[in-house]
Order: structure tokens, then sequence, then C-alpha cells
């Protein structure tokens, strides 16, 4: 019998289309995650809270963002007008989407949640599918952070005005611990266990859909003595710098000591309440020395010396009369 001879063109053909077969059935096929990503999310679309706040305890899904979206926030995330936190913290990568609010012409205002539940942004968007950022506003945080001695805490939360404002009311606290401190040690100097600070930042959203502050002249009147130092404190400083606060608190002038934070010094008054902040690096000719400022007054910067020069200079700068005490 004869064998049949396969031509030599169908042997190959053979072999390429075997080698085709395998190659595709191991190739990688995409995964359901990447398959759910390409899909078109529905958001929840509604009327944001007019209160937000933050609940670390709170267990619902956030809505996957699109990777573009997530992206172009990270970039502009610190891009807003306002006071910023005040206590340092890593900003968290993961995000998703809370709910969604129609605005006129088209545009979308999202809220947006970290999956950590420490932060809330509103997000404005263009809208029409096309999820551009057009601003965004952090509106409720919650962050905490702690060492051996220190609780450091902020917490802002915002209530929506019937007038479509926006009220964020901003709160840091900073406690030292007092387990081994005496009573007259709290008394001689109070902030340095607890220091407090409430900001309330206002905002709507302009006709160019972005958000837009509120200027408010909340600075209230104010007259303050300010100690400063770069490095090391001035030798036999201890006593000038007591009897001046001394002086300073029985004239109802403000008084701090600062030796870091020179661009962001909290004043409090007399029973611990906050004032303002005030920044005084412009002011810092001198290695060290005291700053006098005054709310509508050009500040003066002098050397530190001895307590009854410090005395005279205060008296003039505040037009303090020998044995009359100033009501500012």
């Amino acid at each position: 019998m004869k064998k049949k001879i396969v031509p030599f063109f169908i042997k190959i053909q053979c072999v390429i289309f075997f080698v085709i077969f395998v190659i595709s059935c191991n190739s990688p096929q995409p995964s359901q995650s990447i398959v759910e990503i390409q899909e078109t999310i529905e958001y929840p679309v509604g009327y944001i809270a007019k209160q937000l706040t933050i609940d670390m305890y709170d267990s619902k899904d956030l809505y996957p963002l699109p990777y573009e979206f997530l992206e172009n926030f990270m970039q502009v995330h610190t891009q807003y007008e306002g006071t910023h936190p005040t206590l340092a913290s890593n900003f968290p990568e993961e995000w998703g989407v809370v709910i969604v609010e129609r605005l006129p012409e088209g545009r979308e205002l999202y809220q947006i949640q970290s999956k950590n539940r420490e932060w809330v942004f509103l997000v404005i968007t263009s809208g029409y599918g096309t999820q551009r950022i057009l601003d965004i506003l952090p509106v409720a945080i919650n962050l905490a952070h702690q060492t051996q001695e220190v609780l450091e805490t902020e917490i802002w939360n915002t209530d929506r005005e019937i007038d479509g404002t926006f009220v964020v009311t901003k709160k840091y606290e900073w406690v030292h611990s007092v387990e081994n401190v005496t009573q007259q040690e709290y008394e001689s100097n109070p902030l340095n266990y607890l220091r407090t600070q409430t900001i309330t930042d206002k905002y709507f959203i302009n006709d160019y859909y972005r958000f837009e502050m509120i200027e408010t002249e909340d600075v209230p009147d104010y007259s303050a003595v300010i100690f400063y130092y770069k490095d090391e404190k001035p030798e036999d400083e201890e006593d000038v710098v007591s009897m001046l606060q001394a002086f300073c608190e029985d004239n109802l002038i403000l008084y701090a000591e600062v030796g870091e934070n020179f661009h962001q010094v909290d004043l409090y008054d007399y029973k611990l309440n906050y004032v303002l902040t005030l920044d005084i690096s412009p002011m810092m000719e001198l290695q060290e020395g005291v700053i006098f400022m005054k709310k509508g007054e050009n500040p003066k910067t002098v050397p530190f010396g001895s307590y009854e020069r410090m005395r005279i200079e205060v008296m003039r700068y505040f037009k303090i009369v020998e044995g009359k005490v100033q009501r500012f």
C-alpha cells in the first residue's frame, strides 16, 4: 500500500494553527475588577446633607472614583481658600463617592470621602459626563495624633445654610499630659498644657462654579507682646519674662513666647480663649527680641533686655499712663 504524502505547506499550516491556539488559551483574561471599572458607574443622585460631619464608625460603601478623576483630585487637593489643617498628617490616597448633586448648567457637585473616613471633600465638576474638576473644598475632617505626653486633635464640620452658604467650623486642640505636673506649675503657664483654636470660614458657589470665600472683618481688637528667640533663649530671661508677662496681664495686653512656627503664632487671652493667629516672621530682624503689635498700628521690634527697659518700651508703644490700667 502506498503511503499518502501530506504536502509540506499543509504541515506548516497545522503547526501555526496549533501555536496560535495554545497562545490564545494561555493569554491572561481581563479580571472582573478591571471589567467593572471599565463599566459606567451609576452614582446616587440627590441633595447633599445640610450638616456634614465625620462618623468614624460609618461602614456604608463608597462608590469607586475613576482613575483620571482621582488623579486630578490628588493634584489639586490643597488648592483651596481659607484655613488649612494645623495638625500634620498623611493625606489619604483612597477615596470614594458618597453622593452627587446636580447643579445648574449641567454642573455637578460630588461629595467624596476618604476610605479611612477621616476626610470629606466637595468637588465641583463640569458635568455632562466629563468629570473635569472645577474646584474643591474640604468640609469635614477628623484627625488625631498622640505621642507619649501630647494629644492633638482637629475636627472640622460644615453647616449648609438656606442661602447655600457653606459654613466650615475648624477646631484644633493640643493637650499635654498633667500627670506629673503640680497645680502651681499648671497655673503659672497653662498654655503649656492646653491650647485650642477655633476658626470659621464661609464659602458660596459663585457664577463660575467655584467655591468663593466670604471675606469678613473678623479680626478682633487686640494688643500683644510677643517674645521670640530663633535659637537658644537669652541668659537670665526667666525672671524678666515672668515679670513682663505679669505686667502685660495687668494691662490686658496679650502675651506669647515662641521659639518656632513664627509664621503661625496663636494668641490666647488670660482665660485661655483663642483670639487670633499672627505671622511675626517679617518682623524678626534680631536673633531674639520682643515684638509689640496692636490692631491698626505698625508693629515694633526691640532687642530683648532688662525688665525695666521692656516695661518702658511697652508703656511707650501702648501709651500706658503710669498707674492707670488700659482697657483695649
